[in-house]
């Protein structure tokens, strides 16, 4: 089966749960892009000297590429760039990103910096753990894609 869901859909479900933080704004699909804009000065963990400049400061630029699925983890890289911070924004951006990431059930998702972005690594076999799905049966997700559409591919079989 196939599940898609608009991406304005996705981002109001995400935001209803406090999973998108109020601080992520304009969020658009460019291709299997996610563009948005993020308020650095309303992410948590940013220290005070640079809460202050970054509230002078237009919203800074973020782009969510999809990397694919490898085995069972899909991979998202995010990165924020601001052109008019003088700072890198990026590791206050992946400490925001795990702060969210720890009010999901355990081992849905992690966050790490590598190469001037975040990586988000998302474990296949835990999304179905926040679905409702009757007892007796399980989902096993197949693939997932980012875009205009967030689609979800999966099937069932017999709860284990």
């Amino acid at each position: 089966m196939e599940l898609s869901l608009p991406l304005r859909e996705a981002v109001d479900v995400l935001t209803a749960m406090g999973v998108l933080p109020g601080a992520v704004t304009d969020v658009r699909a460019q291709g299997a892009a996610v563009l948005a804009r993020v308020r650095v000065d309303e992410l948590p963990g940013v220290p005070g000297a640079v809460r202050a400049v970054a509230r002078l400061a237009p919203a800074a630029d973020a782009r969510i590429d999809d990397r694919g699925v490898v085995g069972r983890t899909w991979t998202l890289a995010l990165e924020v760039r601001h052109p008019l911070l003088p700072i890198d924004v990026s590791g206050f951006v992946t400490d925001a990103v795990r702060a969210q990431l720890a009010k999901a059930p355990a081992g849905v998702a992690q966050a790490r910096w590598e190469a001037n972005r975040t990586l988000v690594e998302v474990d296949l076999d835990a999304l179905p753990g926040l679905l409702p799905i009757p007892p007796g049966v399980a989902v096993v997700v197949q693939d997932v894609a980012l875009g205009e559409t967030v689609r979800v591919r999966a099937g069932l079989a017999p709860a284990r």
